[in-house]
């Protein structure tokens, strides 16, 4: 995990626009929000609080923006047509550019085109008429286009209350209604419309012919836009537009963070250290050298944020299942190599069948290769985890087939694979047995399973003291854990929770020395470093959470029987014996094997996940860590 530093710097309020544009152009920093931060300081210093005009423009543009996508029909996913370059102006100065950029695209007319142009459509398949039987003369532009269009409007209006008004069978109300349309071209309608017959098919053909010249003009209107100017180089300029607005409204919120005097402005913000000096070279060449920046070591109540490595591809799955719950506290462990071990072990316990397993396993590795064919940008957030976690599939797999050996299931108990066992240590004995058939050797296998699970965590709590400085606690996970297998060895030297009573009889001085001596210890531990009250509620809480956590690990065994049985119910529909298949139990074993996959497998997955969130990161990992989040100016 690589070193933060904290840099300070005071700038001229004429400057910052620029420095901010720059620090975000590689994203090299995470600005401190410093009104929340810092009190007023007696008036020398106040909230700088960016003009409330800029953002709404931001907001206004955007919408803008937005409603020229949809008017025009176009899309608005793809790159801009240029990249959006990083600048010295001010955000205020940028966004009027912006607006005459936007001012100067056909946008309104162009829109207006297709509005009018869809009504007339409508109306010409309302009259049942096809365009092509009806010949009209070609048109041409003699007038501006917003007086064309405004023509087009009012005539198409007039022919809309025509239509609303007039019942298209009776002709001579409808050529009293067409006598009073104003026709301005060079095509006199209203000769033509005297000569009419006293025929429905010549009232329609004449508002078809009409109809059709104005549609003519749309036409000639949008070809002499198009001439200059294509619709996907409007889209491209308006993506390029929206990009940059948003790129102002992110400075601007940025800017937000900083506290200002008269005339300058100071900051504080998060920087790696391999940055500090890219970052104060940057600040000097931006402000002229009329700066002060200062870099320090974090404040030991600083909250810092995280700068976390890249982890290997095959793990990614593991990651997201850690930081789904949170991000560790900086100095703190992170655990997501540690869980990619835990995580198959459990998910095996309970899923163990070799040829299940072997699903699983050929499942990710299809995946994987798949993955590697596909841009994950491109699928939806789904079908992304999917193929992010074929690894996982693959290591839940092998888990699967290991644990199958051990407790003799192909495809459920179907006999063709005997129990392999690895010896025993007590009562706990390590495979060698069929779960179903002897339920309490697997359930003291599930809860030494679960004493070395939690162990670790306490494990990994006692090294997060130690790394924090946090010497008065660091004592407190190794009494814990003392408590933890001292409960352990009770319970098994006493032949388990049905001799309890005896634990308080020739047991005592074992209860005395084991038990509460910890809980007296982690009392006083904590009550020296938080206070009494602190130390009698943590004690309770450690109490409780030693005995209902072990129990909780019992749903290993449980989960793991109803793997058993729900195979073993399948194998007995299709009638296998002794590793036995008949070909006609294929049909079934396969149906069983697909219900159990689905659905076993995502209740085991389920509560193996809150094994590790409830259970296990209850004992060191807080989830209340802050990524490091650098802005970034060209996002």
């Amino acid at each position: 995990m690589a070193e933060i530093r904290k840099l300070k710097a005071i700038i001229l309020e004429g400057d910052v626009d620029a420095v901010v544009e720059s620090l975000g152009e590689k994203g090299l920093v995470q600005f401190i929000h410093m009104p929340e931060k810092l009190e007023v300081d007696r008036g020398v210093t106040v909230s700088r609080i960016v003009q409330t005009e800029a953002l709404a423009t931001c907001s206004d543009l955007l919408s803008k923006i937005e409603l020229s996508f949809e008017h025009l029909g176009l899309t608005s996913e793809g790159p801009p047509s240029e990249v959006v370059l990083i600048t010295d102006e001010p955000v205020c100065d940028v966004l009027a550019e912006v607006e005459q950029e936007l001012a100067k695209l056909p946008v309104e007319t162009l829109s207006k085109c297709l509005a009018l142009a869809s009504r007339i459509d409508q109306m010409i398949e309302a009259f049942g008429v096809k365009p092509e039987e009806v010949e009209v003369k070609q048109v041409t532009l003699e007038k501006p286009i917003p007086d064309v269009l405004a023509r087009v409007e009012r005539e198409l209006s007039e022919v809309e209350k025509a239509t609303e008004t007039t019942d298209l069978t009776d002709s001579f109300s409808l050529m009293q209604r067409m006598k009073n349309l104003i026709i301005q071209d060079k095509i006199d309608f209203g000769s033509r419309l005297f000569g009419l017959r006293n025929s429905v098919t010549e009232s329609e053909r004449l508002f078809i012919e009409h109809l059709l010249t104005l549609r003519q003009l749309i036409s000639a209107v949008s070809d002499s836009i198009g001439l200059e100017t294509e619709l996907e180089e409007i889209r491209k300029k308006l993506l390029t537009l929206r990009k940059t607005v948003e790129k102002e409204k992110g400075i601007a919120r940025e800017e937000e963070k900083f506290v200002k005097s008269a005339k300058t402005i100071y900051f504080e913000a998060w920087v790696p250290e391999y940055n500090v000096s890219e970052v104060t070279e940057r600040i000097k060449k931006v402000t002229g050298g009329n700066s002060i920046v200062a870099d320090e070591s974090p404040a030991r109540d600083d909250k810092l944020p995280i700068l976390f490595k890249p982890v290997p591809s095959y793990i990614t799955a593991f990651e997201k299942l850690v930081y789904a719950f949170g991000y560790p506290s900086y100095g703190d462990i992170n655990p997501i190599r540690l869980l990619a071990i835990t995580f198959p072990v459990l998910f095996g316990i309970m899923f163990a069948d070799v040829g299940q397993g072997a699903i699983f396993v050929i499942i990710g590795i299809l995946l994987t290769l798949y993955r590697r064919r596909v841009n994950l940008e491109e699928v939806g957030d789904i079908v992304q985890y999917l193929l992010v976690s074929g690894e996982m599939f693959v290591f839940l797999g092998i888990s699967a087939i290991f644990f199958g050996f051990l407790f003799g299931e192909f495809f459920g108990p179907s006999g063709v694979i005997h129990p392999i066992s690895l010896g025993r240590i007590g009562p706990f004995y390590f495979g060698g047995f069929e779960p179903t058939h002897e339920p309490m050797r697997i359930l003291r296998f599930a809860i030494l399973v679960g004493a070395i699970h939690t162990s670790l965590g306490l494990v990994l709590r006692f090294l997060n003291e130690i790394k924090h400085g946090h010497h008065k606690l660091a004592p407190i996970p190794i009494c814990w854990l003392w408590l933890l297998w001292g409960s352990m060895f009770m319970w098994v030297y006493w032949g388990g929770i049905s001799n309890i009573s005896m634990w308080f009889a020739e047991g005592n001085l074992m209860l005395a020395g084991l038990i509460v001596l910890p809980l007296v210890l982690i009392l006083g531990f904590t009550a020296r470093a938080e206070g009494f009250m602190e130390g009698i509620g943590f004690t309770v809480e450690v109490f409780a959470e030693t005995l209902s956590h072990s129990m909780s690990y019992g749903r290993l065994m449980a989960l793991g029987l109803i793997h058993s049985a729900m195979n073993y119910m399948f194998l007995v529909l299709g009638g296998v014996e002794h590793g036995h298949f008949p070909i006609q139990s294929i049909p079934i074993i396969a149906t069983g094997t697909i219900l159990v996959m689905i659905i076993e497998g995502l209740v085991v997955f389920v509560h193996t996940l809150r094994l590790h969130w409830v259970e296990w990161f209850s004992k060191f990992h807080s989830g209340e860590g802050i990524p490091f989040k650098p802005f970034r100016s060209t996002q």
